[in-house]
């Protein structure tokens, strides 16, 4: 009976944490969509060619919205309690991941814009679809590991 309870105890904490990921994820989507398109569009004004707007405009982004990403999902999604010094390793292990899709966009934005002819606001909105999923899987099995067992 004691095995039932722990299943399902465990069943209901993994839904709540998938639930506030993605809720949380929204936001963050939100929020560097929004920085994405202020600085793109900035930087279309500040330089001569138009990837290299974009390209800046991505960077300052995903520097913006990992800060953010990480702030909401230690205290929202996983409730880290991780406290001193060991904030760095676990910002380490979460900008980790961070690093994969960030890789990932630099190399998919200029494919999806040059080659594909999609409008770079548009193909970082792909980008972002496509990167959700990937931070998720990584969060959970390595940032945060320990925190949802």
């Amino acid at each position: 009976m004691s095995e039932l309870i722990n299943f399902f105890g465990e069943f209901k904490t993994r839904h709540q944490v998938k639930t506030k990921f993605v809720l949380v994820g929204i936001w963050n989507t939100i929020f560097g969509y929004g920085i994405f398109c202020l600085f793109d569009t900035l930087f279309t004004w500040l330089f001569s060619t138009r990837p290299a707007a974009y390209m800046c405009a991505m960077v300052v982004t995903q520097v913006l919205a990992t800060i953010n990403a990480y702030i909401c999902h230690k205290y929202i999604t996983f409730k880290s309690e991780i406290k001193g010094r060991a904030i760095i390793a676990e910002f380490f292990r979460f900008s980790t991941t961070y690093v994969l899709t960030f890789c990932l966009s630099l190399i998919l934005l200029p494919v999806l814009v040059e080659i594909g002819h999609i409008h770079p606001k548009i193909a970082a909105a792909i980008i972002i679809l496509i990167c959700a999923v990937l931070s998720y899987l990584g969060h959970s099995r390595f940032s945060f590991k320990a925190i949802i067992k």
